[in-house]
C-alpha cells in the first residue's frame, strides 16, 4: 500500500479476510473493510493534505479551463526546467498531446520568433529555445541579445555575423538547424553544408578585424567593412524521415508530424490498443500494440549470459517500453531497430510504478500490403 502497487495490493485481500474472519468478524464486514483500504494502494492522504491538494486541483482545472493557452504554456516551461533525459522527453510529449488533444497549435521552434522559455503567440505555443537540447543559456542570450530592437536575422550568415561565436558554437547551430528553427534561411541540408564554411569565415573576418586588418573584397557601409554573404546552397532536402528522427532526437518528440501520420489508417485497421490508453487498470491483461520504435536498449542477463531487450515503442498518442525477454528475443532479433513499425502482442506489466509491456510475439506492420 505504500509503495502504491495495485496488483501486490490484489494478493493481499484473501490474507486479509482469512485473518479477519479468524479474529471474529464475518466475511462480508471483512470484505466491506478491504473495499474501504484498497483504494489507497493508488493514492490516499489525511483529510487535511487531501483538503489541500483538493483546493489546488480545483485552481488548476480553473486555470487550465479558463486561460488554455497560457497554463499548457507554462505546464511545458516547468517540466522542460524540471526533468532531463528521457523522463523529460516523455513527460514533454504526453503535454504535447494533451494540447492537442485540446485543439491548440504548438509552433515550432524559430530563431526570429522564440524565446528562452515557451511563449504565447497570438494565442498559440511557441517552442522556447532553451527546450532544444544542445543549446545552452549563454547561446541563447546571445542570439536574443543580438535579436534586440526587433533586427530579425535575414539569413544564416546575418545570424552568425551578428552573435558571439564563442557562445553560439558549432554544434550549437547544427542543433538549431536540425530542429527547425532556422526553417526560413533555406533547406536543412543546404545549411548543414555551408555552415563549416561561414563560421571560418566569420572567425578569419574576426581575427583580421583584431589585427585591423580588412579583405580585399569587402565594402564599406557608415565607415564599417563588411563582407559579401555567403548563400546556403539549393540542394535537395533531406528525407523527410531523417528530418523527422532529428526532430526527435533533439525535442525529444516529433513536432511537425509523426512519421505514422502517413499510415493512420493501416495502423487503425491492425486494430491494436492506444499507447496512451493504457493504464494501471490494465496490469495482467493480454493485448496488442503498434508503434513505432525509437529506441533500443540490449543487455546481457546475469543467469545464462543471454541477450534481450529493452524496447520503447511510440504510436500517435503515447509511448511504452515492452520488455524482450531471451526467448522472444533470439527468435526476432532482427525486427527490433529504430525506426521500424511493428504489432506486438504480449502482457500489459507493471515495474516500479510504471505500466511496460512483456512480448510474446512480434511482426513488422508492411504498409505495400
Amino acid at each position: 500500500m505504500g509503495k502504491k502497487i495495485p496488483t501486490e495490493m490484489k494478493k493481499q485481500r484473501e490474507n486479509f479476510i482469512a485473518g479477519c474472519v479468524k479474529n471474529g468478524l464475518s466475511a462480508k464486514k471483512s470484505e466491506e473493510i478491504f473495499n474501504l483500504i484498497e483504494p489507497f494502494a493508488g493514492y490516499g492522504f489525511n483529510k487535511a493534505h487531501a483538503a489541500c491538494y483538493a483546493m489546488i486541483a480545483y485552481q488548476t482545472a480553473y486555470l487550465k479551463a479558463n486561460y488554455t493557452v497560457e497554463y499548457m504554456t507554462a505546464v511545458l516551461t516547468a517540466e522542460s526546467r524540471a526533468n532531463t533525459g528521457p523522463t523529460r522527453d516523455e513527460k514533454i510529449s504526453n503535454i504535447v498531446n494533451e494540447c492537442r488533444r485540446m485543439g491548440l497549435t504548438l509552433l515550432p521552434p524559430d530563431i526570429n520568433a522564440s524565446e528562452m522559455e515557451f511563449s504565447v503567440e497570438k494565442n498559440k505555443i511557441r517552442f522556447g529555445l532553451s527546450a532544444i537540447k544542445n543549446v545552452g543559456t549563454a547561446a541563447i542570450e546571445s542570439i536574443l541579445e543580438a535579436r534586440t530592437n526587433n533586427k530579425p536575422f535575414h539569413s544564416l550568415y546575418d545570424l552568425l555575423s551578428r552573435v558571439d561565436l564563442s557562445k553560439v558554437n558549432k554544434k550549437t547551430m547544427e542543433s538549431l538547424i536540425k530542429a527547425g528553427a532556422l526553417g526560413e534561411f533555406g533547406t536543412r541540408s543546404g545549411m548543414l553544408a555551408i555552415l563549416p564554411e561561414i563560421v571560418d569565415v566569420l572567425h578569419k573576418k574576426k581575427k583580421d578585424t583584431d589585427k585591423g586588418q580588412s579583405g580585399l573584397f569587402d565594402d564599406m557601409e557608415d565607415g564599417v567593412a563588411t563582407t559579401h554573404e555567403i548563400p546556403v546552397p539549393k540542394i535537395a532536402e533531406l528525407p523527410s524521415n531523417e528530418l523527422l528522427s532529428e526532430e526527435k532526437e533533439l525535442l525529444g518528440f516529433y513536432l511537425t508530424a509523426h512519421p505514422l501520420s502517413s499510415y493512420e489508417k493501416q495502423i487503425n485497421a491492425v486494430q491494436a490498443k492506444p499507447i496512451g490508453e493504457i493504464s494501471a487498470e490494465d496490469v495482467g491483461s493480454r493485448n496488442h500494440i503498434a508503434g513505432i520504435i525509437v529506441n533500443v536498449k540490449k543487455i546481457f542477463t546475469k543467469a545464462g549470459n543471454n541477450e534481450m531487450a529493452f524496447v520503447k515503442i511510440e504510436d500517435m498518442t503515447g509511448t511504452i517500453e515492452v520488455v524482450v525477454f531471451p526467448k522472444i528475443f533470439s527468435q526476432t532479433s532482427a525486427l527490433w531497430v529504430v525506426d521500424t513499425v511493428v504489432d506486438v502482442s504480449g502482457k500489459i506489466d507493471e515495474k516500479d510504478e510504471k505500466v511496460t509491456f512483456l512480448v510474446d510475439a512480434v511482426k513488422k506492420i508492411d504498409f505495400d500490403r
